[in-house]
């Protein structure tokens, strides 16, 4: 293993220090979009947490900034533009460390062959976020909500339950379905081995998954138009409105579903019964109140202002997979390579082993789906660590021979994109211009599902097919 990753490891950090050091986005001094506020929390967190506070939704994202803010100001280092950017190289530097130990930890606990280590390895790094986007903007809490994720995963499998979960209350102000995850998975951790046999929850989820989905997304399109906020609808798909080109998507959305659901291990979920046996009061109470006081005492620093809303989310992720047909899978084959494609050609063992877990586990397998039902993959990043240990169990069980997994980490490597520049000319213009579907524009936001025009679409779409026709090839001959 060491010679593998003494090519891998430094390339990585070759790679991230490229990125970190190259392109930033031209839009707010480097700071971009949402990282404009983000910035402002670095800056100014000491005066106005207290005083006029943070809205609903972004005062649970304000870490590590505010944690910034209050080194700069114990060390006095002035909180320019420039100097909270080199800040957050340096705090990235650090992050980014971090990560790669805890992965090897994780390796090393889970006993991976060297073949399934390296491919996931290339999973978790190289990709899009990691190698491109991290670097481009670096006002932005996914990477420290990764690092959050993936050491209190770690922990919670070492068995160090309360640790794990003190760990993951840093979720509350950086990602908060990381602390509800975290939760799932220690209230619902017993290991019910065998897997559970067909009983009727497993079965009703089998058959209802892909109506439910059908059900809601046409009621919620059906509900707009009929209040006349076809705005609305336009806004989520970044579209214009083409009734035969919604149905087409729906159509293969809900076919995709069905062949997941059909190839999945719904019938082999866990009872009601089983949750009900090992369910502990006690332990949900001493969890559940350290989650509280954080929220009431995050409440009184929010303020009224309206950014964004859970009923929002909602919407936006059943309806955005409908922009063109297929384009969840485009989005995360741009955003995060490999990984949607070797879990959808694997997904009845992917399933099955990360149900068979716990039914802590099962519960989170749903969440994943659900989010990963979104064009815009970095919903599920938190989900990495958890997603590594059933597709490393797969990988395991493939015993793929040394050239094919080259062979997988070498696509995943290249479809990070991470050499293509993004600072074209024009794009400073754009992003000014709030143009997001210029040609200039999608070198940036082509990497983002739901912002993808049809020609980037068309690109994505088309690369898909061939990454799902490579990975097939590896795979085929030694699938169990």
């Amino acid at each position: 293993m060491k010679s593998v990753f003494s090519i891998l490891v430094p390339l990585l950090f070759a790679l991230f220090f490229l990125s970190l050091f190259g392109e930033k986005i031209p839009y707010n001094d480097g700071a971009g979009f949402d990282g404009t506020f983000y910035r402002e929390v670095f800056r100014n967190f000491s005066n106005d947490f207290f005083s006029i506070g943070y809205d609903g939704f972004r005062i649970q994202r304000i870490f590590p900034f505010c944690a910034m803010n209050l080194v700069y100001g114990a060390l006095n280092i002035p909180l320019d533009n420039s100097h909270m950017l080199w800040g957050m190289g340096v705090l990235h530097i650090f992050n980014l460390i971090l990560q790669v130990v805890f992965f090897f930890k994780l390796a090393i606990l889970r006993n991976w062959k060297k073949s399934t280590t390296a491919i996931l390895f290339s999973i978790f790094f190289f990709n899009y976020y990691v190698l491109k986007n991290c670097g481009y903007e670096l006002f932005q809490t996914d990477a420290f909500a990764i690092t959050i994720a993936l050491v209190s995963y770690y922990l919670l499998l070492r068995d160090k339950f309360a640790l794990s979960f003190a760990v993951s209350l840093l979720g509350l102000f950086t990602w908060p379905t990381i602390t509800t995850i975290n939760l799932l998975l220690i209230l619902f951790r017993q290991n019910l081995q065998p897997i559970p046999e067909e009983n009727r929850l497993g079965k009703i989820l089998y058959r209802i998954t892909p109506a439910a989905y059908a059900v809601a997304a046409t009621g919620i399109i059906t509900l707009l138009i009929v209040l006349h906020k076809q705005d609305a609808l336009v806004q989520f798909l970044q579209v214009d409105l083409s009734a035969g080109l919604l149905i087409l998507s729906l159509v293969t959305a809900i076919g995709l579903l069905w062949v997941l659901c059909k190839k999945g291990s719904f019938p082999f979920f866990y009872s009601p019964a089983q949750f009900y046996f090992i369910f502990s009061l006690k332990t949900a109470v001493l969890l559940i109140l350290p989650i509280i006081a954080i929220k009431v005492f995050l409440g009184f620093h929010t303020n009224e202002e309206v950014f964004f809303n859970g009923r929002v989310f909602l919407f936006q992720t059943l309806i955005r997979p409908l922009k063109y047909p297929a384009i969840t899978i485009a989005g995360h084959v741009a955003y995060l390579g490999i990984l949607l494609p070797l879990i959808l050609l694997q997904f009845r063992r992917f399933s099955k082993d990360f149900v068979s877990i716990s039914p802590g586990h099962a519960l989170a397998f749903l969440g994943f789906l659900f989010l990963a039902i979104d064009s815009e993959a970095r919903h599920i990043v938190t989900f990495l660590p958890i997603i590594l240990i059933p597709l490393g169990s797969v990988l395991d069980s493939l015993d793929l021979a040394p050239r094919k997994a080259a062979i997988l980490v070498i696509l995943q490597l290249i479809l990070s994109h991470f050499y293509i520049p993004i600072n074209v000319e024009g794009l400073a213009q754009s992003l000014t211009d709030l143009n997001f579907t210029s040609d200039a524009a999608q070198r940036f936001f082509m990497s983002f599902g739901p912002w993808m025009t049809f020609k980037s679409y068309l690109l994505w779409i088309l690369t898909s097919f061939a990454v799902f026709t490579a990975i097939w090839a590896v795979l085929r001959k030694t699938s169990p």
